[in-house]
């Protein structure tokens, strides 16, 4: 009977330890991708676009972990972002918390978690991102270049980050087999 005892207790500590280890990895990985983002010769410009890498990264992570995971990948990854640019602390950390929270939902109930459904979820996220800080930041602001900063910045940003998200997608993805593996 005590043996059960022990072995049960130490399987909820190796869980537990186990889901410290993995949350670490993702705000490693995180923490990463946000400071390579806001380098700011990292990633050359193309045109005048720079690549958004917080965004396909929250993305994948809440595809593999879920609305709840999702939503915690969501606002660390908005909340450092935020720390790093000159915009509203909080804004992309609440856009990212609904974006990966809905992200993590649809994967786990709707579509499979492949790199082509992760795509598209980042494309989505992409484009409602965008299109929100440009319309705030831009266009609620009265800028009298609110249409060429949509032109020159956010579109050519849309498709730069886009096309960076399946190395980003097999990065996150190497996480989690690594961090299942040692399960």
């Amino acid at each position: 009977m005590k043996s059960e005892g022990k072995t049960g207790a130490g399987h909820l500590i190796s869980r537990m330890s186990s889901r410290y280890i993995k949350w670490t990895a993702y705000g490693l990985v995180i923490l990463l991708t946000t400071i390579l983002q806001s380098l700011p010769h990292f990633l050359p410009a193309i045109g005048y676009a720079k690549p958004i890498l917080i965004v396909p990264v929250a993305v994948c992570i809440a595809m593999f972990e879920g609305p709840v995971g999702g939503a915690a990948a969501g606002i660390a990854g908005g909340f450092l972002w935020d720390l790093f640019s000159d915009r509203l602390l909080g804004f992309n950390a609440l856009l990212l918390l609904i974006l990966c929270c809905a992200c993590g939902l649809l994967s786990q109930l709707l579509i499979r978690n492949n790199l082509l459904s992760s795509t598209l979820m980042t494309a989505a996220a992409l484009f409602v991102q965008g299109l929100l800080n440009w319309f705030f930041y831009d266009l609620l602001l009265e800028n009298e270049q609110a249409l060429t900063a949509l032109i020159h910045f956010t579109i050519p940003g849309f498709f730069y980050s886009l096309i960076l998200t399946p190395p980003l997608y097999l990065a996150v993805y190497s996480v989690v087999r690594f961090l299942r593996s040692r399960e």
